[in-house]
């Protein structure tokens, strides 16, 4: 483990609890393990770009065990999942259905028939 400096910094009653709750869990021993590995995944998922926005959520274990077996099946690991899924879900959003255009497509021949009011012509 790389040199480390002692530093101090306020936590609130409630997130106090909050992380001693979490003591014991994923080999966290203390507090300053936990603290230790939040700011490294804050460091981590953070992008470095400004026009970058990270997205965070939770899964249950059913989604957990399909991402492990995806990922030892193909290498994708639960980010790039998430990522191709999220982008075939806005590619078909954005796909215009067969009753969208028909709309689309009357409301653009409506506009060009109708004649405007004798108070709004110029």
């Amino acid at each position: 483990m790389p040199a480390s400096q002692m530093t101090s910094l306020r936590i609130s009653e409630e997130h106090l609890m909050l992380l001693d709750q979490r003591v014991g869990f994923d080999g966290m021993r203390n507090r300053s393990d936990l603290i230790r590995a939040a700011i490294q995944y804050y460091l981590d998922s953070t992008p470095s770009n400004a026009d970058v926005r990270t997205v965070k959520f939770e899964i249950g274990r059913v989604t957990r065990e399909r991402l492990e077996l995806i990922h030892r099946l193909h290498g994708d690991d639960a980010s790039t999942v998430a990522k191709k899924a999220l982008d075939t879900y806005i590619a078909q959003l954005a796909k215009p259905d067969r009753i969208t255009e028909a709309l689309q497509e009357r409301l653009e021949t409506s506009r060009d028939n109708t004649q405007p009011h004798e108070d709004h012509t110029a």
